[in-house]
């Protein structure tokens, strides 16, 4: 009797070491030093930032998007070249592929547009721009773009899912 309790505790652990290597692959913590630093310095949960690089680049700090978007935050460049405006930084294109650099630029990004709009909006903003956004508030508040409806849904999720990987609670 005892040595199939300890075939199947055997089997539950190599199932849970598993499960945790796959969580591992599929929400990975790449970066999450960077991301902590600057999530810290402008009041971003580190949750949304993970699910926003996981949304636009899956962690490819190389990824540059159809649209010309480039790096973790998948910023485009002249939102990058604003946002070194508002924070006194050097605009340089190529460090937009610096992981570092890119994740100050999208998270300081995050901390504005949660400054200037609320829940659902904030990725709606980072993914259709803040005039958009604007203009579906005025109206009916309704998110006008399949794309975005379907990102607004796909970052929340994921912020729920690495919310309970870090355990970072709002």
């Amino acid at each position: 009797m005892k040595s199939r309790f300890y075939v199947g505790c055997s089997v539950a652990l190599g199932v849970l070491f598993a499960l945790v290597v796959v969580i591992d692959i599929i929400f990975p913590l790449k970066y999450y030093g960077i991301i902590k630093k600057y999530c810290n310095s402008y009041g971003v949960r580190p949750s949304v930032a993970l699910a926003v690089i996981w949304a636009e680049s899956k962690f490819d700090a190389s990824a540059v998007s159809n649209a010309g978007a480039c790096g973790l935050m998948q910023l485009m460049p002249s939102t990058a070249e604003w946002l070194c405006s508002m924070t006194g930084q050097k605009y340089d294109y190529d460090s937009l592929f610096d992981a570092e650099y890119n994740v100050r630029l999208g998270v300081y990004y995050i901390s504005y547009l949660q400054n200037s709009f609320s829940g659902k909006y904030v990725f709606a903003a980072y993914n259709a721009g803040e005039g958009n956004v604007r203009r579906w508030l005025e109206t009916n508040g309704e998110i006008q773009f399949a794309e975005t409806r379907n990102y607004v849904k796909r970052v929340s999720v994921l912020t729920n899912i690495y919310a309970l990987r870090i355990s970072d609670t709002p």
